[in-house]
């Protein structure tokens, strides 16, 4: 291997390495190439189907709605908004170029297992990892903190935040409602390629639920 392709290697910056070859230097055509970015018509394919998010949720689960548009959800007056996937005031300023997203119940009403799932895409990788790791500090922000959260022409219904964690690239953080003992929402954010995945599952002790169902997503865009 010759020395230009040796110093080539290590920098993540490389567009290709050459190899030597009976002293002829030919082209390693995929060496150090940045994968292909995931195209907008292609966000619908990366979205688990029913019977996966079932097999992570224990239970079984249908499309209730979908969307081409990010939530509205106002945050706190301190910007706060970490329990809540796939919002407008999450990516704004971001350059996001599309979204899926995709809610599934195990019942229209009184579900008991509820997950919501979507996929952002961006330009390019750089930009998308750019997004996740500034929300790594804004999750932070949130943490331990006890929130009122305040549906139209209900009660106040109050829910306590964990700590955010990053473990292997996954971002997570739970809600419990202080009223409902054991109900809770784990948000979990990754980012693949050029994609952000950004759910929320809810159920009984939902434990590492929406973690899983990130990382499922995450390996469906790493296959394309």
């Amino acid at each position: 291997m010759s020395t230009a392709c040796c110093a080539a290697m290590l920098s993540v910056l490389t567009a290709g390495c050459t190899v030597s070859t009976d002293g002829t230097v030919v082209a390693a055509p995929t060496m150090g190439h940045a994968p292909r970015p995931i195209s907008t018509a292609a966000l619908s394919q990366l979205l688990l189907s029913s019977r996966e998010v079932g097999a992570v949720m224990g239970a079984s689960l249908s499309v209730t709605s979908s969307s081409h548009g990010l939530y509205e959800n106002e945050p706190l007056d301190d910007g706060c908004l970490v329990w809540a996937e796939a919002q407008r005031h999450t990516y704004e300023g971001s350059g996001w170029t599309a979204v899926r997203v995709e809610e599934l119940r195990d019942s229209p009403d009184n579900a008991d297992h509820i997950v919501y799932q979507s996929v952002v895409s961006f330009p390019d990788a750089a930009s998308a990892q750019e997004l996740f790791t500034a929300q790594k500090a804004e999750w932070a922000r949130c943490d331990d903190r006890r929130v009122a959260l305040n549906d139209p022409g209900q009660p106040a219904h109050y829910w306590s935040l964990n700590t955010a964690t990053d473990d292997q690239g996954v971002l997570t953080i739970t809600r419990s409602e202080q009223d409902l003992p054991g109900w809770s929402c784990q948000r979990a954010m990754t980012v693949q390629n050029n994609v952000v995945v950004d759910l929320s599952a809810c159920a009984m002790n939902i434990d590492d639920r929406g973690a899983e169902l990130a990382r499922r997503i995450a390996h469906k865009i790493d296959d394309q």
